[in-house]
């Protein structure tokens, strides 16, 4: 399963990238990177999406942010970045020094004031200044509960958004919301401090094995099911995933 969830992630942010025609350096920020999702699947999404854009025109940062003090938050994401594996054809020698440079690029911060909404987009200009670098834009990705976009996307915009010249783009994991209501109450919430195309909207559960593999069952039982799978007999799909694992830490 992880495989499908570093996948999605990595396409969405590559549809963030590719969407722009400007090059030069992009700060991803990840949202909750010291939850449970982030350990698992999504620091090795970032690592993937650093392999597979190194020296293609954009240079890179990667910032991990949470709840998390300091200190600990610092502890736990290094923890994270030790399981960063690579693709099983890559020398072990090159595996090695892209893990380290990818540490290298990669910082904890703890976001839960105004001020370290202030602080991060100070950090992440000085980074570009010693460099010379020009910066491309921004990535958001909210590895989050839904209840907490509105206040992280307040703060993004008034404290954290990049130059003129630059883009950004917030990637937002569903579910969105827990009902239809909830879910237009906060697209118009969230509509109030990013432009529509500034946002992607990802949903992490269509790479659930359970999910990916109905296409493919009705694909390999169509002489039996396209009398009954077509858009007159099934209204919608309704897929319920009980977990026990909560967003604790994030």
């Amino acid at each position: 399963m992880w495989k499908m969830l570093t996948v999605t992630m990595c396409v969405a942010l590559l549809g963030c990238l590719q969407a722009q025609e400007l090059q030069g350096h992009v700060s991803i920020i990840l949202l909750g990177a010291t939850g449970d999702l982030a350990k698992k699947y999504l620091w090795q999404g970032l690592f993937q999406l650093y392999l597979d854009e190194a020296g293609r025109g954009h240079s890179f940062s990667f910032h991990g942010a949470a709840l998390t003090a300091p200190k600990q938050g610092q502890e736990l994401m290094a923890k994270a970045l030790e399981s960063l594996s690579c693709p099983k054809d890559m020398e072990p020698s090159h595996c090695a020094e892209h893990k380290d440079q990818f540490l290298q690029l990669s910082r904890y911060h703890q976001l839960k004031t105004a001020e370290d909404y202030q602080a991060l987009n100070k950090d992440i200009e000085a980074q570009l200044q010693p460099e010379g670098l020009r910066e491309a834009g921004r990535i958001f990705y909210f590895s989050v509960p839904p209840f907490a976009y509105a206040d992280i996307a307040r703060n993004i915009n008034s404290s954290c958004r990049p130059g003129p010249g630059a883009w950004l783009r917030v990637v937002l994991e569903k579910p969105f919301g827990h009902d239809h209501l909830s879910a237009q109450q906060l697209a118009t919430e969230l509509g109030s401090f990013f432009q529509e195309e500034e946002m992607y909207r990802v949903d992490h559960y269509l790479g659930k094995q359970a999910v990916a593999q109905i296409l493919p069952f009705r694909d390999q039982n169509r002489k039996a099911l396209d009398g009954l799978w077509n858009q007159h007999h099934v209204e919608r799909v309704e897929i319920i995933m009980k977990e026990t694992v909560d967003a604790e830490g994030v």
